[in-house]
Formats: C-alpha cells, structure tokens, sequence
C-alpha cells in the first residue's frame, strides 16, 4: 500500500527525533535520543549510565493490516529480572511509531545504570493466529531507542498523540482503497457503483437441474473478501478492448504465466483464451432481369466493353481496351497487367475477368516466376454471360489442378531460403509471407490453397478432377440459383447452396463433417453406418412408427443428449419441408441399434461417442428415429431439426442473409433470410440479387469473440456468475461474447471437480452485480 505521510514529519518519520533536532536556543545538547543495538536473538543492552531515561520501541516499517505485540524484559536472566507490560503497534500504524516500555522511577536519583534487556515480538493478521517474529526480520521490524532528560519525557509526552493521528490517517487513507476496506467501508464503496453486498447464495439443485438464489441465515451476509473481489469489477478504467479483456480476466502476462487477473483462483492457475479467428462471409451475386431480359443481356455486354479485363492479345480485345475513356497512364497500367497475365496463364480469345481478380491472379504469378517456375496455369472458363453466379461479372474463373509434379516443385521453392531473391519485390514479400504462414504437404493441400490466398484469392474450391474455381471473394463454394428473368410483380424462387467440393450438389459443411465423423468413427474400431440417399431418407422417415411412452431406448437416447421420438409424424412433416442439400440421414450400424433399442448402457456410452465426433465436426443437430426391425435413423442437419432443435451446437452451422440492389432502374422485395427465398420485382430494370453467408466451422462469427478454458479446468458457481458479469462489464456495443463452451464444458454445478452442461434454462442463471442506483436507496446496497 501507498504510504501517506504528514509533510511537515519530512523524510525521517521519528517524531521524537524530529523534535530533538528542532530544539532551539538554550535547548540543544539538553535532550539525547540514543538508539540502542538490538541482536536477533533479541538481546539488547543500555550500556551506559542514562539521566532521566526513557526506553521506547520503535517501529521500523509501516504496517498494515497486522498487529504486532512486543514485550520487553529487564535483566532477563538476572536477580531483577521482570517482563514488562507488552508493547501494542495497532494495525496501519506507521514507521517510527513508538510506544513507551520502561520508565524508571528517578524522583530520588536521576542517573540510572547500564541495564540489559531481551525483547521478544510477535506478529497477527486481520485477527489470525499471532506468530513469533525471530531474527532479522525482529531486527527489521523494531528497535530500541532510548530518550534522556526530563525535558526529553516532556516533549515525547506532548508529541505522543501524534503517532495515534497519523496511524488513524493512514487507516482511513486505507479503508477508501479497495484492497484494505472493510464491513462498512466496503458497503460505502459498494454503493458508490451500484453492486449490494449479497444476503443470498447460488444453489443447484441436482434433482430439477434448477439453480437458485438462496437466503442466507441472518445475520449472515457476504464476506469481505468475496465482495471486495466483486467490486474490483467496477473501481477501474477499463475499455472494452481485446488487451483490456484479457488483462481483467488473466493480468499480464504471457499465455504460459500464471493467472494473476480477476480469476487469479483458477485450479492451476489457469488463464482464459479469448479467441477472435473469424469464419469469413460468403458472397455470391445474381443477376435477375426484372421484365425484360434485355435489360441483363445490355449490361453485360456493357461489362465487357467497358470493365473487364480481357487477357488475350487479340484484335477485338485490344480493341476494346483502346476504346475505353481512361487516361493513357491506366490505359498502360491495364496493358502491362494484361502481358503478365499471359505469361503465366492460357486465356482463350474470349475470357475475360474483373479487375480485382486480374489483379490477384497476376501476383500468383508473378510469385511463381520469381520462384524460377515455368508453370502456366490453363484458364478453362471465366466470365460468361450463361454461368450463373460464379462467372457472369467475372469474379471467378476456372483453372487447371496442377500436377503433384508441378505442386511439390513449387512447395519445394517457396521454402528454399537460399534461393536468389529477384527484383520483384511484391512477390518475395509474398513468398515470405507464404513461408512465414506454413506452406502444408501436396498430399494435405494439393490445389495449391497457400498460393492463392497469400495472393489475394481466398476462394479455392474444387468443381470437377481436373478444375478449381479460383476468385478474389470469399465464397467457400456458395452458389445463387435463379431464373435470367422474372415478371414485375410476380413471386421468383431463389435459391442459395454452399457446394461440397467437386459440387455434388450437398451442404459443404454437412457433407464434409458426416466424411471426416465416420473416418474417426471406423478408426476408433466401430462398424461403418450407412448413408441414405434423399429419397430414401424421406421414405424411410414415412415409415417410422408410433412408439409408446418408457421404452429403454428412451433412456439411452436422453443420456446421449438425443431426444426420443414416440409421434413420428409432426416431427417427419416438418423434416419434410426442410431443404435437402441440409439435412443428411444415416442408419447407425444393426449391431449398435440393436443394443440400443435393448436399453443397454454401453451402447448409450457409443452412440454419446457418435453424437461427440458430430459435434466436433461442428453440425449443429442430429435426431434419431426408431424404425421396426431394430433399426435407427439419425437425421444430421446443419440447421435446428424438429424436436431435437440445435443439440449439437449452440447456434445453427449455416444461415443465408439477402439483399437486392437495383440496376439501371430495376427495384426488388426480397425474404431476408433462409436458404430458399421469393424475389419480387417491383419496377422494370436489372436487379442484382446478393446472398451474403456463412458456414460455422468452429471460428468465431464476425463481431463476436468467444472465451474458453483448458481442458478440465472447472469454474465453481460464484465464479461462473463473476466471468459472466466481467463479462458483461467489458461487452463491446454490438459484439456479442460468446460463452457456450465455458457453459457446456467447465461449470462444477455440485462441487465434485467434474463439470456438467448447463441446461438453457440455466445457463443465465447468474446474479447481476451491478444495480442502477437511485438516491435515497443507501441503506439498500
């Protein structure tokens, strides 16, 4: 703590040598103040013969909240030997406090002989058990001073007040600071921002599930240190920041220190990790003529005129390009961009690209000739007028797989640091960029994805064997489906799609995750599950029979976090309206489902292993259905199913935003959000129609950061309730924190070091600290 002290003491806080030295006059010499040696083992002696003697203890450093208790003995050993009344240092009390232990009678004789004494010392805090204190730390906590002369006793009885007022000062210089108030002060402090001391305690009820608050027995209330803990929250600057955040919750530090934050009592010391990776937007654009199809059929050939890029050295092509109203500095710059792109690529006559994707494709390039490369890239499509989304504004072209032969020449270049570094300085800041991000193996990234993105071409999405689909936006293979034209007024379907690699015409995600759950599946020695095709699934759902109420399966299904479901068909019409390319169905191995319909436990215990490799595969719900026969279906969606809702994940993994703008005139209504929409033009023109998405792949959603915890680590209800008001003390305006990890994996609601799911009912159950203050309400907080 900050020590205060009174100005006009000085730097030397010794009151009574303060006054020694401030003697004027007649005065100096009159007055002695002696200090005398004190050993670690206590010994000390007044070794010479003292007038009128006064013998003090003296305190050597601030103290805190602690008491120290010194006793003085004299003549310890000897005939005279007698223990002196204790000396008392009350808490805060000062350095070079003192406290009067010996005064000898001199009425008679004012000289007094040399004496020994031993002093022993002990030492408490805020009301513990006292402990001895022995050696150098006695030595560094007092001394012995001894002050002569009447006129010395007279002016340490004048002065002796004044160690009282500046241990008071300091006391209550303490008790406004958050670290050192207590009972009422804290109170004080409590209702200067709003947040009560509690009278009651989080409670979970193991029976129901249920957390409540319970009343505390009067006059029971929160101890000091748990509501000094919960005010820290609020006596500081804090600006919501991703440093500030994980300095509330970790303190400074590194991520391998220890957790020295507002949660410095994780077990182990644990810190969070505050996580803000995005999963980025999908965009994909489609033009819909409203009326007459003209109107699109004009604009693209004004495109192509006047804004794309056409590589091939041809004569309508350089035609075009001479033709177009720019200065002859661009008209050059657009003419160098196109002979470099021809050095690395093969254009037909006809392609042509946006400038942007011009751009980055040409420091693909360039980055593979500074490389010492030959390799020419075959462009097999690019902008077409008949493309759909992809390719009608150019934003996307089509190109050879490279060979494994081509693919690892280049991996081996990029990571040779002796290579001879070129003039192109664009390019080796690309290649060292790729090499500084981790260039994967051919067999992991065989398309060559670490080229592309460092260049600029986030998209890498494979659409046959032989050809990726390559664009400067983030599409992850989403695709707009939509007629070329649609009546004023009248209702258009619209569809958005995220294609699986090599467009099978599946949900990328779905798809992706079902492949890499039942690799691990089979690894872990379990028999293979079969797919069902769409058709098949929705006969076999028709199929699914009413079961009753109590049937074993039910137990193992609720145990593996499924839901049992016994009227099969609400829940089969509603799986019925939803889109196809979102839901998969499999039927789980006849051995399992079996084991499962008999109820057996072991058996729940696998299938809660299946539900796990689903949900780290980040699918967002999985609903099982009961056939005849022992058989079982499970329905695997990456959107809410019925009945089951999201019980993979908290939010569902895919979801479609949509926007329409108007061309030339043109103007559109459009249903924001789902997969499947209606368009409805409202006035003639050309509309552009724009799905903006995203696929959940375990990163953070744009504006969203996401808190987590090492694996076993578990929070106790009181700091669950704490995380989630920093938290909310630090939330961004329009960020959301995203806490379903700490909610589902490390919440000890019964105190057995093993921590259980919270229910959504549950999962806000938490006491608000913090209270809007009225006045007049005091005696409230």
């Amino acid at each position: 703590m900050t020590d205060i002290r009174v100005p006009v003491d000085g730097a030397d806080p010794s009151v009574e040598r303060n006054l020694v030295d401030q003697l004027e006059g007649p005065y100096p010499g009159t007055v002695r103040r002696v200090v005398v040696p004190l050993a670690g083992t206590g010994a000390a002696v007044v070794d010479w013969t003292s007038r009128h003697p006064l013998l003090t203890v003296v305190l050597r450093r601030d103290l805190a909240e602690e008491t120290v208790r010194v006793t003085v003995t004299l003549d310890p050993g000897g005939a005279g030997q007698r223990v002196l009344p204790p000396v008392v240092f009350a808490p805060w009390s000062a350095a070079g406090a003192s406290v009067p232990a010996y005064a000898p009678d001199t009425a008679d004789e004012p000289l007094v002989a040399s004496f020994p004494v031993a002093v022993t010392a002990e030492r408490a805090v805020d009301g513990t058990t006292a402990t001895p204190v022995t050696g150098a730390a006695l030595t560094g906590l007092v001394e012995l001073a001894v002050l002569e002369g009447n006129l010395g006793r007279l002016l340490y009885l004048m002065s002796y007040e004044k160690h009282r007022l500046r241990r008071a000062a300091r006391e209550v210089h303490a008790y406004r600071t958050l670290a050192h108030a207590r009972r009422d002060a804290l109170d004080r402090i409590g209702a200067d921002v709003g947040v009560a001391r509690f009278v009651d305690e989080l409670v979970h009820e193991p029976t129901s599930g249920e957390v409540y608050a319970r009343r505390l027995a009067p006059p029971a209330r929160e101890p000091d240190a748990a509501y000094a803990h919960r005010l820290g929250l609020y006596r500081r600057f804090l600006l919501p920041t991703p440093g500030a955040v994980r300095r509330l919750l970790n303190g400074p530090g590194t991520d391998t220190d220890p957790n020295t934050g507002l949660f410095a009592d994780l077990p182990g010391g644990a810190r969070f990790t505050v996580r803000e990776d995005d999963d980025r937007f999908a965009v994909a654009i489609r033009l819909v003529a409203a009326g007459d199809p003209q109107n699109r059929t004009n604009f693209l050939a004004q495109l192509r005129r006047d804004r794309l890029v056409l590589p091939a050295n041809t004569p309508p092509n350089n035609t075009a390009h001479a033709g177009r109203a720019m200065p002859a500095s661009r008209l050059a710059e657009v003419t160098a961009l196109r002979a470099s792109l021809r050095q690395s690529y093969a254009f037909d006559s006809a392609h042509g690209v946006a400038p942007p994707l011009a751009a980055a494709l040409d420091r693909a390039g360039r980055v593979c000739r500074a490389l010492g490369s030959s390799i020419v890239w075959q462009v097999t499509r690019a902008q077409d007028d008949a493309g759909g989304s992809r390719y009608e504004l150019g934003l996307g072209v089509d190109v050879s797989w490279p060979t494994p032969a081509q693919a690892t020449d280049l991996r081996n270049r990029v990571l040779d640091t002796g290579r001879a570094v070129t003039a192109d300085r664009t390019a080796e800041a690309l290649i060292a960029a790729a090499r500084a991000q981790g260039v994967p193996t051919v067999a992991a990234d065989g398309e060559l994805a670490w080229l592309w993105r460092v260049c600029g071409l986030p998209t890498t999405h494979r659409v046959s064997t032989t050809r990726m689909y390559l664009s400067h936006l983030p599409t992850r293979g989403l695709a707009v489906t939509a007629p070329l034209s649609a009546a004023v007024g009248a209702d258009t379907p619209v569809e958005a799609q995220f294609h699986a690699p090599g467009d099978p015409g599946g949900n990328a995600l779905l798809l992706a995750g079902l492949v890499a759950a039942a690799s691990a599946w089979t690894g872990a020695g379990e028999p293979a599950w079969t797919p069902l095709t769409d058709a098949a699934a929705r006969t076999r759902w028709a199929a699914v029979p009413a079961r009753p109420a109590g049937q074993p399966v039910d137990q193992v299904l609720a145990a593996a976090g499924l839901p049992a479901v016994r009227d099969p068909a609400p829940v089969v019409a509603a799986l019925n309206r939803l889109p196809d390319e979102l839901v998969e169905t499999i039927e789980l191995p006849a051995a399992l489902a079996s084991a499962l319909i008999a109820g057996q436990p072991a058996a729940g215990d696998r299938l809660a292993r299946l539900v796990g490799l689903l949900r780290e595969q980040h699918l967002a719900a999985a609903l099982p259905l009961v056939e005849t026969g022992n058989r079982i279906l499970l329905v695997c969606s990456v959107i809410g199913l019925p009945q089951a809702g999201l019980n993979l994940a908290e939010r569902r993994a895919t979801g479609f935003r949509w926007y329409t703008v108007g061309l030339g005139g043109g103007t559109a209504e459009i249903k924001a959000v789902g997969a499947r929409t209606a368009l409805r033009p409202t006035h003639a023109g050309l509309v552009a129609v724009v799905a903006l998405s995203y696929v959940r792949t375990g990163r953070t959603d744009p504006y969203e950061f996401r808190v987590e915890l090492p694996d076993g680590v578990t929070l106790t209800l009181a700091q669950y309730e704490r995380l989630m008001n920093a938290l909310t003390r630090v939330c961004p305006l329009g960020v959301e924190i995203n806490t379903f990890g700490i909610r589902r994996d490390h919440v000890d609601l019964d105190a057995d070091g093993t921590a259980e799911p919270l229910r959504p009912t549950v999962a806000r159950t938490f006491r608000t600290f913090q209270q809007r203050r009225h006045r007049g309400v005091y005696d409230q907080l």
